[in-house]
């Protein structure tokens, strides 16, 4: 039953709307942002599994994430469908991040916690049809509304309200749609 769900999400992760089982493995090894996500998805069955072997194969998919594909997405982490990755490179998703559909993450974006001690770590949630660029940083127990776009090197520490633009280091708001 997890198997069917798991390939079911595969196909709503894929690019295009008339997705079958080849087209995704063709665009698993044809497409590098579909191929992380499509890891990804892999790797959470496999992380979830009652079985030791399908554990460490679990294991194994990460290790390929972070060594070879540069992301280090925990399986922990909560992603809905038709997360696109344009360009996958240097993507860090921590363990408690919840992220809504049609997302769009750039390269070397990094979502987390924000490392205070003696707190409860706590991780940001990502609205849907959020689009975060390049070099942003989204760190802390805070709400990135829907239809809301981060701009690129923008460090975001304060929730944001839905249909807003947010740009600079520390971040405003410049529009809200």
């Amino acid at each position: 039953m997890r198997l069917i769900k798991t390939y079911r999400q595969i196909l709503r992760d894929y690019p295009k709307d008339n997705a079958n089982l080849f087209k995704c493995i063709s665009a698993r090894f044809l497409n590098p942002g579909f191929s992380v996500v499509y890891l990804y998805r892999l790797g959470c069955f496999y992380n979830q599994s009652k079985f030791k072997l399908l554990r460490v194969l679990g294991s194994r998919v990460r290790m390929k994430l972070v060594f070879k594909k540069n992301c280090d997405i925990s399986f922990m982490a909560e992603i809905g469908d038709k997360l696109i990755l344009p360009h996958p490179f240097g993507v860090v998703i921590g363990t408690g991040v919840k992220i809504g559909k049609n997302v769009t993450i750039f390269q070397n974006v990094t979502l987390g916690s924000n490392g205070k001690q003696n707190q409860e770590k706590s991780y940001p949630v990502i609205g849907d049809n959020v689009t975060i660029y390049a070099d942003s940083i989204i760190i802390g127990n805070i709400i990135i509304g829907e239809n809301s776009v981060i701009g690129t090197k923008t460090l975001v520490n304060i929730d944001v309200p839905a249909n807003a633009v947010v740009v600079g280091n520390p971040c405003r708001i410049v529009t809200k749609k």
